[in-house]
């Protein structure tokens, strides 16, 4: 399909497309998807990362397969929470398109503040009418909270109805305490809900190489957005005052050793990079 709607990715977002690779979509719809965005503005960026911090494509490509992996996971135990996803800071990149194209009884609600209209002009051509319309997107600032239940409620969510919550690149760029109030929010509702959270953990354990790229490469994204460094989240902090409870917590190694790939990362020391599931806290 020759795409006749192309939209810009912003530099960061097509920098960790080019970074990711293959493993940023997985269906012929995720990939059309792709193919309408334009990535140049990252090409740069994707090329400094690859010298400069050679374990950036590992990461992302490894946090994205564990995501999936864990997806699959909850679906074939019959999870009810796989066929209402919430994905927080969506942007661009097509994971509920894959997930929905994959499995007919899926619908997605994606939150954003910017490209959301553009995301739905791109499904709409990727993808049927059938599957289309199981894909909602809403335009909301994710630091407010009362806004984004707002949205939310008006656009169909039901808090009542089990739900699978994925909040990937987004932890980097928002305060502790809103990233606390998500959480909650998420997992106020049914007590199946689940939450897979990706971020940077502390930099304290990282040996003196992982340190210093994960420093050099943290402060080169948040220069590009404003000079600032990006966020480490204490998610054992998260889960207290959201809450919740740490059901799993993975490094990159345990993840290549998890997913059967060849090992980049030795250990805990090797990348401040972490995915946890967080599940309502049992009372």
């Amino acid at each position: 399909m020759d795409p006749s709607f192309t939209v810009h990715a912003g530099r960061t977002a097509a920098m960790v497309m080019l970074l990711g690779g293959e493993e940023i979509a997985v269906t012929p719809a995720g990939k059309r998807l792709i193919r309408c965005l334009d990535l140049t503005s990252g090409e740069d960026l994707a090329e400094i990362a690859r010298r400069d911090s050679p374990g950036a494509a590992h990461r992302i490509s490894l946090r994205k397969a564990l995501i999936r992996s864990w997806m699959r996971e909850f679906q074939l135990a019959g999870s009810p929470i796989t066929r209402n996803l919430i994905i927080p800071g969506a942007g661009l990149a097509p994971l509920a398109l894959d997930w929905c194209s994959q499995h007919e009884d899926a619908h997605a609600i994606e939150i954003d503040y910017e490209h959301v209209d553009e995301k739905r002009m791109l499904i709409a051509q990727c993808a049927d009418a059938a599957l289309a319309c199981r894909i909602r997107g809403i335009k909301c600032d994710l630091r407010d909270i009362v806004l984004t239940e707002r949205e939310l409620r008006a656009n169909g969510w039901n808090p009542t109805a089990p739900a699978l919550w994925i909040i990937e690149g987004l932890s980097y760029y928002i305060s502790h305490d809103q990233l606390v109030a998500l959480v909650r929010l998420a997992l106020s509702g049914d007590p199946h809900n689940r939450v897979i959270i990706e971020f940077s953990g502390s930099r304290d354990e990282l040996n003196e190489d992982a340190r210093a790229a994960t420093e050099t490469y943290h402060r080169f994204v948040g220069k590009l957005l404003g000079g600032r460094d990006l966020a480490v989240t204490n998610i054992d902090a998260v889960a207290n005052d959201s809450n919740s409870r740490v059901e799993r917590l993975m490094h990159p190694a345990q993840i290549e050793a998890q997913l059967g790939r060849a090992h980049f990362f030795k250990g805990p020391q090797d990348s401040s990079m972490r995915v946890a599931l967080l599940a309502p806290r049992i009372s």
